[in-house]
């Protein structure tokens, strides 16, 4: 692997790859390899051009010193910063919120939760820590409801864009409201 400076680390491989690929590996504590830091391993298998962009994205977060972005990121920050060319203007903002309903988060509250989402222009991001920890796209019922939320849940919210604090207070409100089932 090459070291690229701020504890990121990169491996790649441009040969014998049947697709385009890349894995994002970072340790529970950064630890030193001859004297330089590691944090974060980016491997990639190039195929086409399609990771070009990925590089270009950690190229710029490296130049510009927020590369300690990706060092503390949730998944889905992780992933908004190396796919989107607006993760590196706009802050990613984030909150964590606990599910009170008795029967989780099913089709009427997931449907309100959704609205209330869509009353703003962020991206957001809705992730169930106690699930499979794979970010799914707020705006969408179907993918809201199959995280699975259980009463007890914690579901982390990621949003990114100009009325990302308001629309992340709103969402905390509408679940401590009980999302449409009373608190």
């Amino acid at each position: 692997p090459m070291n690229l400076g701020q504890g990121i680390w990169l491996n790649d491989s441009a040969e014998g790859n049947l697709r385009s690929a890349v894995a994002v590996s970072r340790a529970t504590q950064a630890f030193d390899v001859e004297g330089e830091k590691a944090a974060l391993l980016v491997t990639v298998a190039m195929n086409d051009e399609q990771p070009i962009a990925v590089l270009k994205r950690l190229g710029d977060l490296l130049l510009n010193n927020k590369a300690d972005r990706l060092l503390s990121a949730d998944a889905a920050t992780l992933l908004a910063l190396l796919t989107s060319d607006d993760a590196l203007t706009d802050d990613v903002l984030s909150a964590e919120f606990v599910v009170r309903n008795e029967h989780g988060l099913h089709a009427r509250p997931g449907t309100m939760l959704v609205n209330t989402i869509k009353q703003f222009n962020s991206e957001i991001t809705v992730t169930n820590l106690d699930g499979t920890g794979k970010p799914a796209n707020g705006r969408s019922l179907m993918k809201v409801v199959a995280l699975g939320v259980k009463k007890g849940h914690r579901l982390r919210f990621t949003a990114q864009g100009e009325d990302a604090e308001q629309a992340l207070k709103a969402i905390g409100d509408a679940i401590a409201a009980g999302l449409g089932e009373g608190a």
